[in-house]
């Protein structure tokens, strides 16, 4: 019982460090100059500012169409856009 009651204690305490990471992620600002970002579900949103789906990605909503990569982001975060050369564009402006 007393093992039990330990792993359930361990895996409260990974549990709650796995959510403290997306709501710091979440607090970090990735903005660029030109660029809309936004984070959700530990994921870095990028869109060229003015970009029609901006209100989508806005509401946690995808556009139809998703280029993502994993761990290419900031802080290793999965990167996601509408474009592959706005995750070019983002990743290489300062």
């Amino acid at each position: 019982m007393r093992m039990l009651a330990l792993a359930l204690a361990a895996s409260t305490l990974v549990l709650g460090a796995c959510a403290t990471g997306s709501a710091e992620h979440a607090k970090m600002s990735f903005h660029k100059k030109g660029f809309y970002t936004h984070v959700h579900d530990g994921r870095l949103w990028v869109l060229k500012e003015g970009d029609k789906d901006i209100e989508l990605v806005s509401k946690n909503k995808e556009p139809k169409v998703v280029v993502t990569r994993i761990a290419a982001g900031p802080n290793n975060m999965t990167i996601k856009s509408n474009s592959a050369e706005v995750i070019d564009a983002y990743l290489s402006a300062k």
